[in-house]
């Protein structure tokens, strides 16, 4: 009897606890606290439910425009001081995945603030709808649920920040929600403990799906911290020799927004070595353009890429199309000898290289 009773004390504390976890914005979000018996503001339930019924969430559907009109309507109101409230613990009462897309959809773009990010307990309810979801092919509630749940990716809390993680590195985590938490990663999230290791994790596992490593390889770079550049410069220069074409292009065209200079004669190697196969044409093309976009870089040589740009557009082992890529590399580098190069390309009786040759000239000139 007496472990029943303590058993019954903890639950009841746990729960106190739980529905305790409010915003520190209490003055806009009102008391701001979890209450798993309340009930949704009828407006907006109303505007939700329609929307939920929508096929998808796009203008095409009236129940999306009246919600959208609605709800933004309700953000403006100094009157409802627990919208977010309600749009949280709407999606943590939902047995349908798409209401929490919905509600997820809402305060993604029409609730009119951010203070939401600053509670944990919010990102936790968001964590736990995404990790009930399954991949389905026509279905994007994932990918709206994980576009909302990468706001959290820089919060202070460290446990929440160890279980979004955990989900960025899990396989089984819905795929297209863990995509958009890797694709919405910035300088903010890369700067908390761990996280860049994970996605370097997941970029060098073997068993990863190709999209996956793309998606990570695609954002690293935006990386602050100088021993953070390292590793990821390190990891870049690793894979250039990767033998799928979807990684190596990826890890060239990152070395090339990062404006490295320590891969900068490694990167030229590749495109010496793979730029005319089809298959990498467009990354090599586009690690070109990385490096002859903006200012001048020291350690980088500006006049040997746009030699290599040139070569490679006039290389017919390519298709025009695939050869068209170099057209916009040597319009970064501007200037005369651009022009030169353009002017040749233009007269070219290949209409897939001619016509782009052309645009180029004229956004020169301009």
């Amino acid at each position: 009897m007496k472990k029943l009773t303590f058993l019954i004390s903890v639950a009841l504390v746990s729960t106190i606890l739980f529905n305790s976890c409010g915003s520190k914005n209490g003055a806009e979000n009102g008391d701001d606290k979890k209450v798993a018996g309340r009930k949704i503001d009828p407006k907006l339930d109303s505007l939700i439910t329609a929307m939920a019924a929508c096929e998808q969430q796009n203008t095409n559907c009236e129940g999306y425009n009246k919600a959208s009109v609605g709800i933004q309507a309700m953000s403006k109101d100094a009157a409802n001081k627990t919208l977010a409230e309600d749009l949280f613990n709407a999606i943590s009462q939902s047995t349908n995945n798409k209401r929490s897309a919905a509600c997820a959809h809402a305060i993604n773009f029409w609730l009119g603030s951010s203070a939401h990010l600053e509670n944990a307990a919010y990102g936790k309810v968001i964590l736990d709808a995404l990790k009930k979801e399954k991949f389905d092919q026509s279905s994007y509630v994932g990918s709206t649920l994980g576009q909302l749940l990468a706001g959290w990716l820089s919060s202070n809390d460290e446990a929440l920040l160890k279980e979004l993680h955990a989900a960025v590195a899990n396989k089984s985590t819905e795929s297209r929600g863990r995509l958009e938490l890797i694709r919405l990663s910035g300088d903010k999230s890369f700067e908390k403990n761990g996280y860049l290791d994970v996605l370097i994790n997941i970029a060098k596992d073997a068993a990863e799906d190709e999209a996956v490593k793309r998606q990570v390889l695609a954002v690293i770079w935006r990386v602050k911290d100088a021993a953070h550049i390292q590793k990821v410069e390190d990891l870049y220069i690793s894979l250039l020799d990767n033998e799928s074409a979807v990684v190596s292009g990826a890890a060239m065209e990152g070395l090339g927004y990062m404006k490295s200079a320590k891969g900068f004669a490694k990167v030229l190697e590749s495109v010496e070595k793979k730029g005319a196969d089809e298959k990498y044409a467009s990354s090599t093309a586009r690690a070109l353009t990385n490096y002859l976009t903006g200012d001048a870089k020291e350690g980088i040589d500006k006049e040997k890429a746009l030699a290599l740009a040139i070569k490679m557009s006039g290389n017919k082992t390519l298709k025009a199309y695939s050869r068209s890529a170099y057209v916009y590399s040597i319009e970064s580098y501007g200037g005369a000898k651009a022009k030169a190069a353009l002017t040749k390309l233009a007269a070219s009786s290949e209409k897939e290289i001619a016509d782009p040759a052309k645009q180029a000239l004229t956004r020169i000139k301009k």
